[in-house]
This record gives C-alpha cells, sequence and structure tokens, in this order.
C-alpha cells in the first residue's frame, strides 16, 4: 500500500513538472539578467526575474506552485552554476510566493526577502486563499468536464482537456503545498552586495498591495516590479489606489531602461508608467463623478466603462475590457465605501 501511495505521488509530482515544463520563455533582459515569462495556464504564474551577480543569483518572485519554481531553477542551472542566494517575494498573491519552497529545496541556504507586510499578509490572507482554492478548484474542475461533454468536435475539445490536465495536476499539488514563509524582512531599503555589483531592494509605500517591494540594478539599469507594474493590465483587489499613483512616480524617478514586471513581457522605458498614473487618475475622478450624482455601483459601471475603454482600449492588452468591471468595482468602493 505505501508503495502504491509513493508510486501515485511520484506520478502526480512528474505531471506537475511536465506541464511546469512549458510554462516558461526565459528572455535575455541585458547582461547578466534574464526574465522568465510565464506563459497562460490554469493557475496562473508569476514572471521571475533572474539577477547573475558576481557571485550569486537573486531571484525575484517564485511562482504560484513548487513545481513551476522548479522550472525556472532548472532554466537558472543551465544559465550558470552559482547559487541563488536571495529570493525576493513583492508581496503576498499566491502566484508570487507558493512556489518558494522550492528554492529551499535546491539552496537550503537561501534568504527570503520580503516586507513585514508582505510576510504578515502571506501568513494570513495568503493560506486563507490556499485554503479557499481546496473548494474553488473542484468547482472550476467540474465546470471544465461540463464544457468538455458540451463540446462538438476535438478543435473545440483539446484546449478544455488542456485546462482540465492543468487543473487536476494544479489541485493536487495544492493538497501537498507547504508554505514557505519569508525569512528576512525590512522597512524601507536593503542592499545586497556582491563585488562590484550591487541590488537595491526598495519599498516605498502601499500600492498594488501593502508591502511591494521592487528590485533595482542601478548599474544595468534594471528594475523588477512584482505586480505593481506590468505588461498586462493593473489589478486592484489588494490596492490603494491613491498611495499607487505616488508609488509608481517614486520608482519612476530612478534611472533604468528595463522593466520585468510580474505578468507579461518585459517592459522598455518608463511610457508604461505614465500610462497607468493617468489610467488611475481617470479611474477614481469618473468614477467619483458618477458616484456624487447618487449613481449605484451598476449604474456606475454603466456610465464609466465605456468612457476609459474609449481612452485606454487601445493602449493597453485585450483582456483590459474583462479587468476595468473589478476596477471600476474598487474605485467606487474607495470613493463611497459600499459596494453596491
Amino acid at each position: 500500500m505505501k508503495c502504491a501511495r509513493r508510486l501515485i505521488l511520484a506520478l502526480i509530482v512528474a505531471q506537475a513538472y511536465f506541464l511546469a515544463a512549458q510554462q516558461f520563455d526565459i528572455k535575455p533582459v541585458t547582461d547578466g539578467v534574464y526574465a522568465a515569462i510565464a506563459k497562460p495556464t490554469f493557475r496562473t504564474n508569476c514572471n521571475a526575474a533572474i539577477f547573475i551577480l558576481s557571485h550569486e543569483v537573486v531571484v525575484v518572485d517564485a511562482e504560484s506552485k513548487p513545481s513551476a519554481a522548479q522550472e525556472v531553477i532548472a532554466q537558472i542551472k543551465r544559465l550558470t552554476d552559482k547559487p541563488v542566494t536571495h529570493l525576493v517575494i513583492t508581496h503576498l498573491h499566491g502566484d508570487h510566493f507558493q512556489g518558494a519552497g522550492a528554492y529551499v529545496e535546491a539552496w537550503p541556504g537561501v534568504q527570503i526577502i520580503s516586507t513585514q507586510s508582505t510576510r504578515d499578509g502571506i501568513e494570513t490572507r495568503g493560506v486563507t486563499r490556499m485554503q479557499r482554492e481546496l473548494v474553488t478548484v473542484p468547482v472550476a474542475i467540474e465546470k471544465l468536464n461540463a464544457d468538455l461533454a458540451k463540446a462538438s468536435d476535438d478543435a473545440a475539445k483539446a484546449p478544455i482537456r488542456q485546462q482540465l490536465r492543468e487543473a487536476q495536476a494544479y489541485l493536487l499539488e495544492l493538497k501537498q503545498m507547504k508554505v514557505v514563509l519569508p525569512n528576512v524582512t525590512f522597512d524601507r531599503h536593503l542592499t545586497i552586495h556582491s563585488d562590484n555589483d550591487t541590488l537595491e531592494v526598495l519599498f516605498v509605500g502601499k500600492g498594488h498591495s501593502d508591502g511591494d517591494v521592487f528590485v533595482y540594478d542601478p548599474k544595468r539599469k534594471v528594475i523588477a516590479t512584482g505586480d505593481s507594474l506590468t505588461g498586462w493590465v493593473p489589478t486592484m483587489g489588494d490596492a490603494s489606489i491613491y498611495d499607487w499613483m505616488q508609488q509608481l512616480k517614486t520608482i519612476e524617478d530612478l534611472d533604468f531602461k528595463y522593466v520585468i514586471g510580474g505578468h507579461g513581457n518585459v517592459v522598455i522605458g518608463k511610457e508604461t508608467f505614465d500610462l497607468w498614473r493617468k489610467y488611475f487618475a481617470d479611474l477614481l475622478d469618473e468614477t467619483s463623478k458618477a458616484a456624487g450624482r447618487g449613481a449605484t455601483l451598476e449604474e456606475t459601471k454603466t456610465q464609466v466603462i465605456p468612457t476609459l475603454l474609449q481612452s485606454y482600449g487601445a493602449q493597453f492588452p485585450p483582456d483590459f475590457s474583462k479587468t476595468i468591471i473589478a476596477n471600476v468595482e474598487t474605485a467606487y468602493r474607495v470613493m463611497t465605501t459600499q459596494t453596491k
């Protein structure tokens, strides 16, 4: 019986690793800096920023599951024989911290760095959300099975089958997952030294979350931004929007060329910082006007969303039309403290 259980567990791990092995593109950014760009999958992974320094490697963010982190680790080992000595967790969302255990297994002495707010958030909200996924993922699997049964031909069934395999593998891995908390926290500024290389680990205020971390390489003019700025669209579930605008302005004042965000492609230059700040300002302004007229949440969405889509629809990726709904809901809550 024990042998059978071990075999089943080994097959689960092998399946999860096989799926994860197809989930990243490793892209060189500049000398000694790489971005592991996450591909779409059932359980979203974040990008990882990889900084190869004089004697060691620093990685930013740890994916949504250990098997995905193991694929990034395998890619790092192909790039260099230097050890990963520091893993920086930018914020509390599961797609950025749930794979941290894989780094501890690969390099037992690795230092896992975050703000205290992020560490506290992982220990409370992060754990609760993982527990909730044990309920919600089976529901999603049931729906995928129902969709598969309704699909009319192999072309329609193929992507559903892929999603189903990924969902089942993630659920099995989630049941085995152990939370690894950061073992180093800092207040505002932490410097990692490696001979002539330095990385600045920065907290400049709330934004996408209450503990956002940036990792800045001044020599190579690269900054890793977590989800405070990405190649996707802004998501605001745990955001402080007014603080976020100031946070981006503070970071924009640094001297950098390359931005490795938590999702999407590498961003070149600072124009996206201006775009996001302007979008936040218009989102708050339009929502404030509607709420000030006494509009309900549904009325506000009807009034505000078309205006923002007209102004920003062509400047953000196509899924902006879906994300903007939640953004207006967040802005309405900020303006009115109401959810309806």
